[in-house]
């Protein structure tokens, strides 16, 4: 019946049901429903994973098969504007992944071939730049007359992100003395682990100096770059690593940010992945371009390398006054002076932390590859 509905009626029809029930079918079923459809786009389907199937490896495959995402599979696409309004995050995330993924796709194999991450990489990073941008374009949901056109707005403001992208992209790796070499490297995906990180980057013959100005112009290059609760999560996991407290749960800093637990994962994976990338290019011998204030607090760490606690953490009080969310999170961490006797994160003035330059390698290390 779905074949002979999309051969005779209307073969866009038959891709919207697919959309919305392809994941849920049996195989069979959608071998019959696809077979008039051209061999690639066919594939294309048949690798659309079963709530069965085990999940990818990416750090949010599962999510697809959940049943918390599963109730958005009937949603007329005019409810869309007003769940995603109320901050459901999950209804974008699965709008992005299953929905729409088909057509997100194609946008991108047009300009695959200026940019730097795979699909699965733009996607989260399109799902981060809706969700927290600075120009906050949920907003102009609140504008669309027409809820019925809000996947058109959806696919165009990804066709005009990846235009912007692979605009900055292409002239970023055209800078660089071997772009295609690392092109090549980036579209592999990164580094899958600490023994191939450390073969490509040759830190075999990285000494101590050169580690304390890769990471002096990696902090600065990060804080410089990332949006405001993604500076206040790098300088958190920085802190977090070199004292020895338990810092407050995720789940618990995410409602304190204002983002859904999906949300704050993502953006938790997203931005490690750009501090490993960061770090690479530094490893290679690239100059990241900071601006004054940026190079300034570059300056200060490599100068007084032993004293990085107390610098990072006077810039983490100053990044938590540009948080939409500063009171939540000045009253969770108020929350955890009163239970446990100590400010998250605050410094011990009897016993300063000296910071030792191998052990920190290490812990960066493992951070940004786990």
């Amino acid at each position: 019946m779905l074949r002979e509905m999309g051969k005779r009626c209307s073969m866009e029809l038959l891709r919207e049901f697919l959309r919305q029930h392809a994941n849920q079918m049996p195989r069979t079923m959608l071998r019959y429903a696809i077979e008039k459809m051209p061999e690639e786009e066919r594939q294309e389907w048949m690798r659309k994973p079963s709530f069965a199937a085990e999940p990818r490896n990416t750090v949010e495959a599962g999510l697809t098969k959940n049943k918390r995402v599963l109730r958005f599979a009937g949603v007329p696409v005019s409810d869309f504007v007003e769940i995603i309004l109320k901050g459901d995050d999950e209804a974008m995330y699965y709008l992005l992944h299953d929905r729409l993924k088909h057509q997100f796709q194609e946008r991108y194999e047009v300009c695959k071939n200026y940019l730097c991450d795979d699909y699965e990489d733009i996607i989260d990073d399109f799902f981060l730049y809706l969700r927290e941008s600075g120009s906050y374009p949920y907003e102009l949901l609140k504008g669309i007359k027409k809820k019925e056109s809000f996947e058109t707005w959806l696919l165009n403001t990804f066709r005009n992100y990846l235009s912007n992208r692979a605009e900055v992209e292409g002239r970023r790796m055209s800078s660089q003395p071997n772009c295609e070499a690392h092109l090549a490297i980036a579209r592999e995906g990164g580094i899958k682990n600490c023994e191939a990180h450390a073969m490509m980057a040759g830190e075999g013959g990285v000494s101590d100096e050169e580690k304390i100005r890769v990471v002096s112009e990696l902090i600065a290059y990060a804080h410089q770059v990332f949006y405001p609760r993604g500076r206040f999560i790098f300088l958190r996991s920085l802190l977090t690593m070199l004292n020895k407290q338990r810092a407050v749960p995720n789940r618990e800093m995410a409602e304190a940010l204002d983002m859904s637990d999906l949300a704050y994962r993502v953006a938790v994976y997203r931005l490690k992945q750009n501090v490993r990338y960061f770090r690479e290019r530094l490893l290679k011998g690239e100059a990241l371009r900071l601006d004054d204030e940026h190079r300034q607090m570059a300056d200060n760490i490599n100068s007084d390398f032993m004293h990085l606690y107390p610098m990072l953490f006077r810039i983490y009080l100053e990044c938590i006054e540009t948080l939409k969310t500063r009171k939540a999170v000045k009253d969770l961490r108020q929350q955890y002076l009163e239970e446990r006797g100590y400010a998250v994160h605050e410094p011990d003035a009897d016993r300063p932390i000296r910071v030792r330059i191998p052990s920190f390698w290490e812990k960066l290390n493992r951070w940004v590859t786990i």
